[in-house]
């Protein structure tokens, strides 16, 4: 497994998902930039870095996350069928289970590349704005919190990912469902479901402040229950490459 990790990583060199992953990053940050840029237009004095940082993290789980995340999974996986690779792979004893395995721990270690660069934007943001209560706790808060719920929407979004895989390009219209995933956990916070819901079940599980109340236990099972899905779907959901790859 290690050895079918780092040919994945080696195969990034033919891809753009660096340059997605630093987009995306940049989004997030510059969405909750511009937000406290005219927030201090109003008043100079109405954000410190804390609220800053929890505002990123609100606009990473229910815009930027679930989107760049669903959209650089996609491209890894589709990146066998536009380079016409699987079939050879297919043909040398390496089970299409262990090469999606293999993708899947690839693209969570890019979820964590994701989360860095985010939080150092994030960081700059706060610089460029000379928000206050920039302390070395919430500096390391911040960061623990930002790769939290970068891992966490990677899990929830994980399903969608492999199961667009089963068909070429198949990744597309899973890029507007999580979208709509992440939109949509928004309003399931305030309602009360974000503990089951499972864009919004990492929240209670880094603790972000802003929540009503919870269990964590709960949180944590949904989390547990979208990585049993995803498992089924590598390991127990039959795969045709012919069925993949037809046009119909």
């Amino acid at each position: 497994m290690l050895r079918m990790v780092v040919c994945e990583l080696e195969k990034l060199k033919r891809s753009n998902v660096l340059w997605v992953i630093c987009a995306g990053a940049f989004f997030s940050a510059f969405m909750t930039f511009i937000q406290f840029v005219m927030a201090q237009s109003v008043d100079s004095q109405a954000a410190d870095f804390e609220a800053f940082y929890m505002a990123a993290i609100w606009n990473d789980f229910y815009a930027a996350f679930p989107l760049v995340i669903t959209l650089m999974g996609g491209m890894i996986f589709n990146q066998e069928y536009s380079n016409e690779t699987l079939r050879t792979i297919l043909t040398i004893p390496v089970s299409i289970k262990r090469v999606c395995a293999a993708k899947a721990v690839v693209i969570g270690l890019l979820v964590l590349a994701l989360s860095i660069v985010n939080y150092i934007f994030v960081f700059i943001g706060a610089g460029l704005l000379h928000l206050q209560g920039v302390t070395g706790f919430h500096i390391m808060k911040s960061l623990l919190q930002i790769c939290g719920i970068a891992i966490f929407v990677y899990i929830a979004v994980l399903p969608l990912i492999i199961w667009g895989f089963r068909k070429v390009n198949g990744y597309y219209p899973m890029i507007c469902l999580a979208f709509m995933y992440g939109f949509f956990g928004s309003y399931a916070v305030p309602g009360g479901q974000g503990d089951v819901y499972p864009i919004t079940a990492g929240l209670r599980i880094i603790n972000y402040d802003v929540l009503p109340e919870g269990d964590v236990f709960v949180a944590s099972l949904t989390m547990a229950i979208m990585l049993l899905i995803s498992a089924g779907i590598i390991f127990l959901a039959p795969y045709s490459y012919e069925r993949a790859t037809s046009k119909q």
